[in-house]
């Protein structure tokens, strides 16, 4: 792949280092998100982006946006994921400004089960925001940008980067201390808050304000929640990360009793909202600030697409990526199980007829 191979159709997302597009994939007429950021260089940043695709390539759950291609020019990185036209929570949240209850319960489900896939893959999240949460056409939920996520942390042992959106960040993280995956369960609180009120439940006027809110403000539990949501929201913003609920605590919880977790895993329970799509290239659903931007690639100083030589151990020497490898290898052992099965078949049969 290279960036030819791809007509830029929409700007959907632009951050610090980069841009967001939609993009339709000239060989087949898929559409993607390609997102393209120019090639960092401070080793941190470059860690950042390794870490990302290394996730994307490793994770495998309908709760997480799936990476198709990565590939680089001399300056350049692009990462070709799904195109969600469901758009982003945080446009949702804006649009409604609140969920009720029963919304925000489905939502935080299908997170929930989201976080519980990448935690037994032995990573940390570490940004969890509305932002960050998209939609897929028919309303469910799929978790994007693991730029700041942390691998190779089984459940139970802790990592010390400082790192996440502040407003969504565990207190263990401003106390400088280690922490683990429950981190992650802290940030769907908030974002839980979030939903239910219209905004979250830390506030200040500057950062050490809102630090030390975090850190040991009080919280005014949402008065039109139930008691079961009380009880469950305490348990998820806990400051002491110990007795923080984990997510198969949550699955078991009293104020989940209604849904079935079987279902939502095989998305056959219908999303709360179903976005208002009129046809597949629809970015209604995106924050206009963005999709009336032209979609053309930014500028810089060497604009050489070529393919870099790489040494062995330089930075994004192995950083082009083609398919799903995991999925590839289920659907060949879900075929090899099939196969097996009609073999056991065809001899049972052959026995009853002779």
């Amino acid at each position: 792949m290279e960036p030819g191979s791809f007509e830029l159709l929409k700007v959907v997302g632009r951050g610090a280092y980069g841009k967001v597009y939609q993009a339709r994939r000239k060989n087949d007429g898929q559409l993607v998100a390609l997102k393209v950021v120019t090639k960092p260089t401070k080793p941190i940043e470059v860690k950042h982006m390794d870490d990302e695709r290394k996730v994307l390539e490793t994770v495998n759950s309908p709760f997480l946006c799936e990476m198709l291609h990565c590939f680089e020019t001399n300056d350049k990185l692009y990462l070709a994921l799904e195109f969600l036209s469901g758009g982003e929570l945080f446009t949702l949240l804006n649009k409604k400004r609140r969920l009720d209850e029963e919304a925000t319960k489905f939502y935080v489900a299908e997170i929930t089960l989201a976080l519980e896939h990448l935690h037994d893959s032995a990573v940390i999240y570490r940004d969890l925001k509305p932002d960050n949460v998209m939609l897929d056409p028919k309303g469910h939920v799929k978790l994007t940008d693991f730029g700041l996520s942390k691998s190779n942390v089984p459940r139970g042992e802790l990592t010390s980067t400082f790192c996440g959106t502040m407003e969504y960040m565990a207190p263990e993280i401003f106390s400088q201390a280690a922490y683990g995956h429950s981190i992650d369960i802290w940030a769907l609180g908030v974002v839980m808050y979030d939903m239910l009120t219209g905004g979250p439940p830390f506030h200040g006027n500057n950062k050490t304000e809102l630090v030390e809110h975090i850190q040991n403000g009080k919280v005014k539990l949402p008065s039109n929640l139930s008691v079961d949501g009380k009880f469950l929201l305490k348990r998820m913003i806990n400051r002491k990360p110990e007795k923080r609920i984990t997510t198969d605590e949550m699955k078991k919880h009293a104020f989940f009793r209604s849904i079935n977790w079987s279902k939502l895993e095989s998305r056959d329970i219908d999303p709360p909202f179903k976005p208002n799509l009129i046809n597949s290239e629809d970015v209604s659903n995106f924050d206009k600030c963005f999709t009336r931007l032209s979609p053309i690639e930014s500028p810089t100083k060497d604009m050489n697409t070529e393919k870099p030589i790489h040494q062995e151990n330089e930075p994004f020497a192995n950083f082009d990526y083609n398919g799903s490898p995991i999925k590839e290898k289920v659907e060949v052992e879900t075929k090899s199980k099939s196969n097996a099965v009609r073999k056991w078949v065809f001899e049972k049969l052959l026995i009853c007829f002779c």
